[in-house]
Protein backbone atom coordinates (compact mmCIF):
# COMPACT_ATOMS: atom_id res chain seq x y z
CA UNK A 1 0.00 0.00 0.00
CA UNK A 2 2.65 2.77 -1.02
CA UNK A 3 1.72 6.18 -1.09
CA UNK A 4 3.37 7.83 -4.13
CA UNK A 5 4.61 11.90 -4.19
CA UNK A 6 5.28 13.47 -7.52
CA UNK A 7 8.88 12.86 -7.17
CA UNK A 8 8.11 8.84 -6.51
CA UNK A 9 5.68 8.72 -9.26
CA UNK A 10 7.72 10.61 -12.06
CA UNK A 11 10.87 7.81 -11.27
CA UNK A 12 8.62 5.22 -12.19
CA UNK A 13 7.11 7.05 -15.56
CA UNK A 14 10.92 7.78 -16.30
CA UNK A 15 11.90 4.10 -16.09
CA UNK A 16 8.79 3.18 -17.61
CA UNK A 17 7.14 1.54 -14.92
CA UNK A 18 3.30 1.41 -15.47
CA UNK A 19 -0.28 0.77 -13.17
CA UNK A 20 -3.44 -0.42 -14.20
CA UNK A 21 -4.81 2.86 -12.67
CA UNK A 22 -3.71 5.81 -10.88
CA UNK A 23 -5.80 7.82 -7.93
CA UNK A 24 -4.50 11.17 -8.12
CA UNK A 25 -5.01 14.22 -5.26
CA UNK A 26 -3.96 16.72 -3.43
CA UNK A 27 -3.14 20.77 -3.68
CA UNK A 28 -0.70 20.93 -6.58
CA UNK A 29 -2.42 20.97 -9.70
CA UNK A 30 -0.04 22.31 -12.25
CA UNK A 31 2.12 19.34 -11.08
CA UNK A 32 -1.32 16.79 -10.67
CA UNK A 33 -1.62 18.09 -14.68
CA UNK A 34 1.92 17.02 -15.62
CA UNK A 35 1.31 13.91 -14.56
CA UNK A 36 -1.49 12.95 -16.01
CA UNK A 37 -0.32 14.30 -19.27
CA UNK A 38 2.62 11.96 -19.02
CA UNK A 39 0.38 9.14 -18.71
CA UNK A 40 -1.77 10.17 -21.01
CA UNK A 41 1.07 11.01 -24.21
CA UNK A 42 2.77 7.57 -23.68
CA UNK A 43 -0.17 5.50 -24.09
CA UNK A 44 -2.62 7.40 -26.85
CA UNK A 45 -0.75 9.13 -29.39
CA UNK A 46 -1.98 12.88 -30.12
CA UNK A 47 -3.98 11.57 -33.20
CA UNK A 48 -6.10 8.84 -31.80
CA UNK A 49 -7.35 10.65 -28.60
CA UNK A 50 -10.44 11.65 -29.52
CA UNK A 51 -11.12 7.71 -29.47
CA UNK A 52 -8.79 5.77 -26.94
CA UNK A 53 -8.62 8.95 -24.58
CA UNK A 54 -11.58 8.82 -22.40
CA UNK A 55 -12.76 12.05 -19.86
CA UNK A 56 -15.97 11.40 -17.52
CA UNK A 57 -16.70 14.41 -15.39
CA UNK A 58 -18.27 13.87 -12.87
CA UNK A 59 -21.38 15.96 -11.91
CA UNK A 60 -22.91 16.68 -8.46
CA UNK A 61 -23.20 13.41 -7.76
CA UNK A 62 -21.70 9.60 -9.29
CA UNK A 63 -24.83 8.28 -10.90
CA UNK A 64 -25.42 4.84 -11.74
CA UNK A 65 -25.02 5.70 -15.89
CA UNK A 66 -21.90 6.90 -14.72
CA UNK A 67 -20.36 3.74 -13.32
CA UNK A 68 -21.78 1.30 -15.92
CA UNK A 69 -20.22 4.08 -18.52
CA UNK A 70 -16.68 3.72 -16.85
CA UNK A 71 -17.28 -0.13 -16.45
CA UNK A 72 -18.25 -0.32 -20.41
CA UNK A 73 -15.18 1.76 -21.31
CA UNK A 74 -12.36 -0.91 -19.10
CA UNK A 75 -14.37 -3.83 -21.52
CA UNK A 76 -13.93 -2.14 -24.23
CA UNK A 77 -10.25 -2.58 -25.85
CA UNK A 78 -8.24 0.50 -27.34
CA UNK A 79 -8.75 0.91 -31.30
CA UNK A 80 -4.91 1.81 -32.28
CA UNK A 81 -3.20 2.77 -28.79
CA UNK A 82 -1.14 0.61 -26.51
CA UNK A 83 -3.66 1.39 -24.02
CA UNK A 84 -7.17 3.59 -23.71
CA UNK A 85 -6.72 5.98 -20.98
CA UNK A 86 -10.14 7.04 -18.88
CA UNK A 87 -9.60 9.64 -17.04
CA UNK A 88 -12.32 10.18 -14.45
CA UNK A 89 -12.64 13.22 -12.38
CA UNK A 90 -14.21 14.41 -8.96
CA UNK A 91 -16.15 10.96 -8.12
CA UNK A 92 -15.87 11.64 -4.62
CA UNK A 93 -16.27 8.29 -3.56
CA UNK A 94 -12.76 8.16 -1.47
CA UNK A 95 -14.01 11.08 0.22
CA UNK A 96 -16.09 11.21 3.69
CA UNK A 97 -19.90 11.34 2.89
CA UNK A 98 -21.52 14.31 2.70
CA UNK A 99 -24.46 15.31 5.72
CA UNK A 100 -27.47 13.27 5.72
CA UNK A 101 -26.17 11.36 1.90
CA UNK A 102 -24.36 8.26 4.54
CA UNK A 103 -26.30 6.02 2.70
CA UNK A 104 -26.32 7.20 -0.89
CA UNK A 105 -22.44 7.33 -0.78
CA UNK A 106 -22.19 3.79 1.02
CA UNK A 107 -24.05 2.62 -1.86
CA UNK A 108 -21.94 4.33 -4.51
CA UNK A 109 -18.80 3.44 -2.69
CA UNK A 110 -19.20 -0.36 -3.56
CA UNK A 111 -20.70 0.13 -6.79
CA UNK A 112 -17.35 1.68 -7.84
CA UNK A 113 -15.88 -0.84 -5.76
CA UNK A 114 -16.97 -3.25 -8.44
CA UNK A 115 -15.01 -1.53 -11.28
CA UNK A 116 -11.53 -1.73 -9.51
CA UNK A 117 -11.76 -5.58 -10.72
CA UNK A 118 -11.93 -4.43 -14.89
CA UNK A 119 -8.68 -2.61 -14.75
CA UNK A 120 -6.88 -4.71 -17.23
CA UNK A 121 -3.20 -4.54 -19.34
CA UNK A 122 -4.98 -3.21 -22.05
CA UNK A 123 -6.25 -0.13 -20.13
CA UNK A 124 -5.10 2.56 -17.71
CA UNK A 125 -7.92 3.96 -14.96
CA UNK A 126 -7.12 7.62 -13.76
CA UNK A 127 -9.64 8.67 -11.31
CA UNK A 128 -8.81 12.33 -10.32
CA UNK A 129 -10.05 13.48 -7.00
CA UNK A 130 -9.84 16.48 -5.16
CA UNK A 131 -8.85 15.02 -1.73
CA UNK A 132 -8.79 11.54 -0.32
CA UNK A 133 -9.65 10.12 2.97
CA UNK A 134 -7.29 7.91 4.10
CA UNK A 135 -9.10 6.80 6.66
CA UNK A 136 -11.76 5.09 4.14
CA UNK A 137 -9.29 2.15 4.30
CA UNK A 138 -11.64 -1.04 2.82
CA UNK A 139 -12.16 1.19 -0.55
CA UNK A 140 -8.40 1.93 -1.03
CA UNK A 141 -7.22 -1.65 0.02
CA UNK A 142 -9.65 -2.88 -3.18
CA UNK A 143 -8.22 -0.25 -5.04
CA UNK A 144 -4.67 -1.60 -4.57
CA UNK A 145 -5.60 -5.29 -4.78
CA UNK A 146 -6.84 -4.53 -8.13
CA UNK A 147 -3.53 -3.20 -9.42
CA UNK A 148 -4.36 0.59 -8.32
CA UNK A 149 -1.95 3.11 -6.64
CA UNK A 150 -2.59 6.25 -4.50
CA UNK A 151 -0.56 9.46 -5.85
CA UNK A 152 -0.91 12.68 -4.02
CA UNK A 153 0.74 15.77 -4.92
CA UNK A 154 1.65 18.45 -2.25
CA UNK A 155 2.85 22.12 -2.32
CA UNK A 156 6.64 22.16 -3.27
CA UNK A 157 8.82 23.29 -0.96
CA UNK A 158 10.36 26.94 -1.26
CA UNK A 159 13.95 25.68 -1.99
CA UNK A 160 12.36 23.66 -5.13
CA UNK A 161 10.12 26.34 -6.38
CA UNK A 162 13.28 29.01 -5.74
CA UNK A 163 15.19 26.60 -8.42
CA UNK A 164 12.51 26.29 -10.62
CA UNK A 165 12.39 30.21 -11.13
CA UNK A 166 15.97 30.22 -11.45
CA UNK A 167 15.88 27.74 -14.00
CA UNK A 168 13.51 29.88 -16.05
CA UNK A 169 15.49 33.26 -15.41
CA UNK A 170 18.33 31.28 -16.63
CA UNK A 171 16.49 29.88 -19.99
CA UNK A 172 16.34 33.42 -20.80
CA UNK A 173 19.78 34.20 -19.28
CA UNK A 174 18.58 36.62 -16.70
CA UNK A 175 19.03 37.04 -12.93
CA UNK A 176 16.43 36.64 -10.73
CA UNK A 177 17.19 37.43 -7.03
CA UNK A 178 16.34 35.57 -3.91
CA UNK A 179 14.30 38.14 -2.72
CA UNK A 180 12.04 38.17 -5.33
CA UNK A 181 11.76 34.40 -6.28
CA UNK A 182 10.61 33.93 -2.07
CA UNK A 183 8.11 37.02 -2.47
CA UNK A 184 6.63 36.20 -5.69
CA UNK A 185 6.19 32.42 -4.16
CA UNK A 186 4.73 33.52 -1.41
CA UNK A 187 2.44 36.11 -2.60
CA UNK A 188 1.20 33.39 -5.14
CA UNK A 189 0.80 31.02 -1.93
CA UNK A 190 3.16 28.15 -3.43
CA UNK A 191 0.45 27.79 -6.25
CA UNK A 192 2.99 26.30 -9.24
CA UNK A 193 -0.20 27.43 -11.89
CA UNK A 194 -0.03 31.15 -10.50
CA UNK A 195 3.56 31.55 -10.14
CA UNK A 196 4.46 30.39 -13.13
CA UNK A 197 1.33 32.38 -15.30
CA UNK A 198 3.00 35.88 -12.99
CA UNK A 199 6.68 35.10 -13.66
CA UNK A 200 5.99 34.83 -17.64
CA UNK A 201 4.66 38.82 -16.89
CA UNK A 202 8.00 39.62 -14.86
CA UNK A 203 9.82 37.43 -18.06
CA UNK A 204 8.29 39.44 -21.14
CA UNK A 205 8.89 42.83 -18.89
CA UNK A 206 12.50 42.13 -18.17
CA UNK A 207 13.03 41.13 -21.47
CA UNK A 208 11.54 44.01 -23.30
CA UNK A 209 13.03 46.70 -20.62
CA UNK A 210 16.60 44.92 -21.94
CA UNK A 211 16.96 44.38 -17.94
CA UNK A 212 19.75 41.90 -16.71
CA UNK A 213 17.71 40.46 -13.87
CA UNK A 214 14.72 40.23 -12.33
CA UNK A 215 14.01 41.88 -8.87
CA UNK A 216 11.84 42.46 -6.14
CA UNK A 217 11.00 45.99 -7.90
CA UNK A 218 10.05 44.07 -11.22
CA UNK A 219 7.68 41.66 -9.35
CA UNK A 220 6.07 44.44 -7.05
CA UNK A 221 5.98 46.48 -10.66
CA UNK A 222 4.25 43.62 -12.98
CA UNK A 223 2.87 41.10 -10.85
CA UNK A 224 0.03 40.42 -8.62
CA UNK A 225 -0.60 42.13 -5.58
CA UNK A 226 1.25 41.35 -2.62
CA UNK A 227 -1.58 40.99 -0.19
CA UNK A 228 0.37 39.62 2.36
CA UNK A 229 2.42 42.06 2.13
CA UNK A 230 0.21 44.46 2.51
CA UNK A 231 -1.45 42.60 5.51
CA UNK A 232 1.56 42.97 7.34
CA UNK A 233 1.70 46.70 6.64
CA UNK A 234 -2.06 47.01 7.64
CA UNK A 235 -1.42 45.19 11.06
CA UNK A 236 1.46 47.62 11.55
CA UNK A 237 -0.29 50.45 11.33
CA UNK A 238 -3.35 49.39 12.99
CA UNK A 239 -0.62 48.28 15.76
CA UNK A 240 0.48 51.68 16.06
CA UNK A 241 -3.13 53.44 16.17
CA UNK A 242 -2.39 54.93 12.78
CA UNK A 243 -6.06 54.71 11.29
CA UNK A 244 -5.54 56.72 8.27
CA UNK A 245 -2.81 55.09 6.72
CA UNK A 246 -4.81 51.56 7.51
CA UNK A 247 -7.39 52.74 5.71
CA UNK A 248 -5.03 53.73 2.87
CA UNK A 249 -3.35 50.57 2.92
CA UNK A 250 -7.03 48.88 2.05
CA UNK A 251 -7.74 51.81 -0.33
CA UNK A 252 -4.95 50.34 -2.06
CA UNK A 253 -5.36 46.39 -2.44
CA UNK A 254 -9.57 47.28 -3.17
CA UNK A 255 -8.34 50.03 -5.76
CA UNK A 256 -5.74 46.56 -7.27
CA UNK A 257 -8.99 44.75 -7.19
CA UNK A 258 -8.44 42.15 -4.55
CA UNK A 259 -11.11 40.45 -3.30
CA UNK A 260 -12.56 41.82 -0.06
CA UNK A 261 -13.57 38.55 1.40
CA UNK A 262 -9.90 37.42 0.68
CA UNK A 263 -8.44 40.65 2.47
CA UNK A 264 -10.75 39.71 5.45
CA UNK A 265 -9.25 35.97 5.55
CA UNK A 266 -6.12 36.68 5.02
CA UNK A 267 -5.90 39.83 7.47
CA UNK A 268 -7.54 37.25 10.16
CA UNK A 269 -5.73 34.40 9.44
CA UNK A 270 -2.53 36.68 10.14
CA UNK A 271 -4.02 37.88 13.71
CA UNK A 272 -4.18 34.34 14.44
CA UNK A 273 -0.91 33.22 12.67
CA UNK A 274 0.29 36.07 15.23
CA UNK A 275 -0.89 34.51 18.16
CA UNK A 276 0.97 31.58 17.74
CA UNK A 277 4.36 33.48 17.25
CA UNK A 278 3.64 34.97 20.10
CA UNK A 279 3.05 32.04 22.06
CA UNK A 280 5.69 30.03 20.74
CA UNK A 281 8.52 32.52 20.41
CA UNK A 282 10.41 30.10 17.95
CA UNK A 283 11.15 30.38 14.01
CA UNK A 284 11.31 26.53 13.87
CA UNK A 285 8.73 25.70 16.15
CA UNK A 286 6.29 28.59 14.04
CA UNK A 287 7.31 27.03 10.86
CA UNK A 288 6.63 23.68 11.98
CA UNK A 289 3.20 24.82 13.38
CA UNK A 290 1.64 27.18 11.21
CA UNK A 291 3.46 25.45 7.93
CA UNK A 292 4.94 29.01 6.70
CA UNK A 293 8.39 29.83 4.89
CA UNK A 294 10.90 30.99 7.19
CA UNK A 295 11.34 34.52 6.11
CA UNK A 296 7.66 34.99 6.89
CA UNK A 297 8.26 33.25 10.37
CA UNK A 298 10.71 35.72 10.95
CA UNK A 299 8.61 38.69 10.40
CA UNK A 300 6.17 37.64 12.46
CA UNK A 301 7.75 37.13 14.97
CA UNK A 302 9.44 40.31 14.94
CA UNK A 303 5.74 42.12 14.28
CA UNK A 304 4.34 39.50 17.31
CA UNK A 305 7.24 41.17 19.55
CA UNK A 306 5.86 44.66 19.25
CA UNK A 307 2.18 43.30 20.57
CA UNK A 308 1.11 41.98 23.83
CA UNK A 309 -0.32 38.78 24.01
CA UNK A 310 -4.16 40.09 25.23
CA UNK A 311 -3.78 43.07 22.56
CA UNK A 312 -3.41 40.21 19.84
CA UNK A 313 -6.81 38.19 21.74
CA UNK A 314 -8.54 41.24 21.49
CA UNK A 315 -7.52 41.76 18.39
CA UNK A 316 -8.44 38.46 16.35
CA UNK A 317 -11.91 39.13 18.85
CA UNK A 318 -12.66 42.35 17.18
CA UNK A 319 -12.09 40.73 13.72
CA UNK A 320 -14.80 37.57 14.76
CA UNK A 321 -17.44 39.83 15.63
CA UNK A 322 -16.79 42.18 12.01
CA UNK A 323 -17.37 38.47 10.15
CA UNK A 324 -20.14 37.90 12.16
CA UNK A 325 -21.97 41.45 11.18
CA UNK A 326 -21.13 40.40 7.58
CA UNK A 327 -22.58 37.12 8.03
CA UNK A 328 -25.98 38.06 9.52
CA UNK A 329 -26.38 40.96 7.41
CA UNK A 330 -25.84 43.98 10.07
CA UNK A 331 -23.25 45.29 7.83
CA UNK A 332 -21.96 45.42 4.20
CA UNK A 333 -18.30 43.93 4.18
CA UNK A 334 -16.36 46.91 3.17
CA UNK A 335 -17.80 49.22 6.38
CA UNK A 336 -17.61 45.91 8.65
CA UNK A 337 -13.82 45.70 7.94
CA UNK A 338 -13.62 49.40 7.65
CA UNK A 339 -15.17 49.68 11.50
CA UNK A 340 -12.78 46.21 12.30
CA UNK A 341 -9.74 48.15 11.23
CA UNK A 342 -10.44 51.92 12.95
CA UNK A 343 -11.93 50.04 16.33
CA UNK A 344 -8.52 48.25 16.41
CA UNK A 345 -6.55 51.44 15.68
CA UNK A 346 -8.31 53.62 18.51
CA UNK A 347 -7.57 50.54 20.81
CA UNK A 348 -4.13 50.35 19.98
CA UNK A 349 -3.56 54.03 20.02
CA UNK A 350 -5.26 54.14 23.39
CA UNK A 351 -2.42 51.63 24.81
CA UNK A 352 0.36 53.67 22.80
CA UNK A 353 -0.43 56.81 24.35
Amino acid sequence: MTKYNFRTIKKEIDQGIWHQGYLIYGEEKYLIKQIIDLICRRFVAAQMQDIDLVKIAIGSQLSDADIERIKQELKTPPFMSERKVILIENTRIFARAVQGQSEVHKKNQEEFSRIFPLLNPGSCLIIHEATVDGRLKKILQNWFEAGGVQVEIGREEINVLRHWLQAKAQQKKLGLTVEAADNLIDRCESDMTQIEQEFSKALLYAEYAGLKGIDLATIDLVCKSDVRGTVFDLTDAVSAGKTDQALKLLDTLLVLKEPLPLIRFMFTRHIKQLICAKELGNEQLLIKKIGVYPFVARRLLKQARNMSLDNLEHFYRLAFESDWKVKRGHMTDRLSFETLLIEASLTFASKVS
